[in-house]
């Protein structure tokens, strides 16, 4: 039977446990900068985390004043542990309360690079993160690998497209590689765009990690000096915002090459998307990280001439034309009118502006103009622009052509593309007066007259059929809803608080073994979790978290960084065979060092979640 002090004790436990929480909410607030290594060659990318302690919620960090790195931010996750502890009876609980940021820097330059102190906000409290020294050493090229720019030309006009090519000369078979392109990080100097590529061509392609997003690389082959190699390549447009001398930073190559063979292992991990297949080895390779400098190229950016520059001109580069249309055509003073601009030239319109129609002089003289400007959509080498205009007085004939200035590189000199005038018919606008707000007159309402109900108030009678017996008892209390409810839920309330207190005192007797009996569970779910992240490298986290949680929980050991050697003798003493033991190890390094390798991991997830399962269900056959 359920004493009130059983029932007083577990609300005591619940007070507890929120008091424990409020104390640890309430530690004082930390922020460590840890670099995953301190000796990085220029465009070799590395990690970089800020380590919080204190807070589960900060706030992100500003990280402008780091100038000499590549910053590209890959999210945060909490870092927080909890443990109980069970001495004489009595339960503490401890709680750390942790967040990471994560971020992928990229050396711009050789030399001693300092990583600057950065401020952390979190819960009303602010620290300063420790500064870090960076020594960024210069790549060198090899015999085997070369990474090469192309311009499409020297010099251009602001505002004219230029092509980038960047070809990749491989004389090896490589493994998880990844570029550097530093100019892609100047978006006040260039506009950037992806030429458009052709799947269907039967030719073979890569997606390849650039920035915070990717390009489409092509496999090919192509000789360098007097060495035929094999080459991916791929390509980005530039557009010149301003005018001068560009000195575009070389990128860099980073990759594991191959430096010879191996027996080949059964191993479930052993296999990566983009490995020994290259040239069709068919072999077990060992690998070796090389990273690698591409040449320097200038590009002369020269702004349009002043002199004859027409006074409508809006910045047009490269050959234009330009048609309108308009409707209706029929519309009074006032009226407004769709106005359809089709621009056509070079390709990606996607910066062009709409032609200045305030400038059009005979345009603006009769039809009024709105100050907005509409923004267009783009498709290829057009670009369709929708404005409303309104007439401004009667008997206008046409719209007038509407004149595109440009200034045409080939030809070195400015032209204008006009559109054909559009005829309309324009009324005055009609006046409305009282009149025309007259109605007709109102006939006279008729209706039956409200009479007078003579015979004082009515009453509703009914026969003596129903009254009924309504006796009160305890038959006719559960029939009442309501009374049903009060007889009823207190005592389950009380069964409910007794088997809970049952379950809590045996969780506390032993609270590992509940956790190691749904460790299995969690451990499978987690995994089948990894195949819906957003990235190869989040799927490898969520495995190692889940492995590490599952072994911490069955072998009764902290988790929240457990290691393969942490493990290996507890492992091999509870009956786990050898092979069962490699494949795990296996597993943890894989995992462990895709921790640091960005988004240029190529590996199946799906098939890593697969092999996962199997290693699970092979643990839990001999911990259970």
């Amino acid at each position: 039977m359920i004493r009130p002090k059983h029932i007083l004790a577990f609300v005591i436990a619940l007070v507890l446990t929120s008091f424990l929480s409020l104390n640890a909410q309430a530690k004082p607030l930390s922020a460590d900068a840890v670099v995953e290594r301190s000796s990085v060659f220029v465009g070799e990318p590395f990690i970089f985390q800020i380590q919080v302690s204190g807070s589960e919620n900060p706030e992100k960090p500003d990280l402008s004043e780091i100038t000499d790195f590549i910053v590209e931010y890959h999210g945060g996750q909490v870092n927080t542990s909890r443990s109980v502890t069970i001495i004489n009876g009595q339960m503490t609980q401890n709680v750390k309360q942790g967040y990471i940021f994560s971020y992928q820097l990229v050396p711009k330059r050789t030399g001693k690079l300092l990583l600057p102190s950065v401020t952390v906000h979190a819960d009303g409290q602010r620290v300063q993160t420790n500064p870090v020294v960076i020594h960024a050493q210069k790549p060198s090229e090899t015999e085997d690998f070369k990474l090469r720019l192309y311009l499409s030309k020297q010099e251009c006009y602001v505002g004219e497209p230029v092509t980038l090519t960047v070809t990749w000369y491989l004389g090896q078979d490589v493994r998880k590689f990844s570029i550097s392109l530093p100019l892609i990080e100047q978006k006040d100097l260039f506009y950037f765009f992806d030429p458009q590529v052709d799947f269907n061509s039967g030719k073979k392609f890569y997606r390849i990690p650039l920035g915070d997003g990717e390009v489409v690389g092509e496999k090919g082959r192509g000789r360098l000096g007097d060495k035929e190699f094999a080459t991916i390549t791929f390509k980005k447009v530039l557009i010149p915002k301003q005018a001068g001398l560009v000195n575009i930073t070389p990128a860099t190559l980073v990759c594991e090459a191959l430096t010879g063979y191996r027996q080949r292992r059964q191993r479930p991990f052993g296999k990566d998307f983009f490995n020994d297949d290259f040239f069709g080895l068919g072999r077990q390779g060992v690998y070796q990280k090389v990273i690698v400098p591409s040449n320097t190229v200038n590009l002369k950016v020269y702004d349009v001439p002043a002199k004859g520059q027409p006074a409508n001109f809006a910045g047009h580069i490269g050959e234009y034309k330009i048609q309108a249309q308009a409707t209706p055509t029929q519309i009074s003073v006032g009226d407004p009118i769709t106005l359809t601009l089709t621009l056509s030239g070079p390709d990606y319109l996607e910066q062009v502006d709409l032609p200045p129609l305030d400038r059009q002089a005979q345009l603006n003289r009769n039809f009024k103009i709105p100050r907005e400007r509409a923004v267009g959509e783009a498709s290829g080498k057009i670009k369709v622009f929708t404005q409303t205009i309104r007439p401004l007085k009667p008997d206008i004939k046409e719209i007038p052509s509407i004149e595109l200035s440009y200034f045409d590189t080939r030809a070195g000199e400015y032209r204008t593309a006009r559109t054909g005038p559009i005829p309309i018919q324009v009324k005055a606008a009609r006046v409305v007066t009282a009149l025309d707000a007259e109605g007709a007159a109102v006939s006279n309402l008729s209706g039956s007259e409200i009479e007078t109900w003579t015979k004082g108030i009515a009453y509703n009678y009914e026969d003596m059929s129903v009254i009924e017996n309504h006796g009160f008892g305890p038959v006719s209390w559960l029939k009442s809803p309501v009374r049903f409810c009060m007889i009823v839920i207190p005592p389950m309330v009380y069964l409910i608080l007794w088997v809970g207190l049952f379950f809590i005192s045996r969780q506390n007797a032993d609270p590992f073994a509940s956790r190691a009996r749904k460790a299995y569970g969690r451990l499978t779910s987690s995994i089948k979790k990894a195949q819906r992240t957003e990235s190869g490298q989040q799927s490898y986290q969520v495995i190692l978290n889940a492995f590490r949680k599952y072994l911490g929980d069955k072998l009764r050991f902290p988790h929240g960084s457990l290691t393969f050697n942490d493990v290996k003798d507890s492992l091999s003493t509870k009956g786990v065979d050898s092979e069962t033991l490699e494949n795990l190890k296996s597993l943890f390094q894989r995992c462990e060092a895709r921790r640091f390798a960005g988004n240029s991991d190529m590996s199946n997830a799906s098939s890593l979640v697969e092999q996962s399962i199997i290693l699970a269900k092979n643990l839990e056959n001999t911990l259970k």
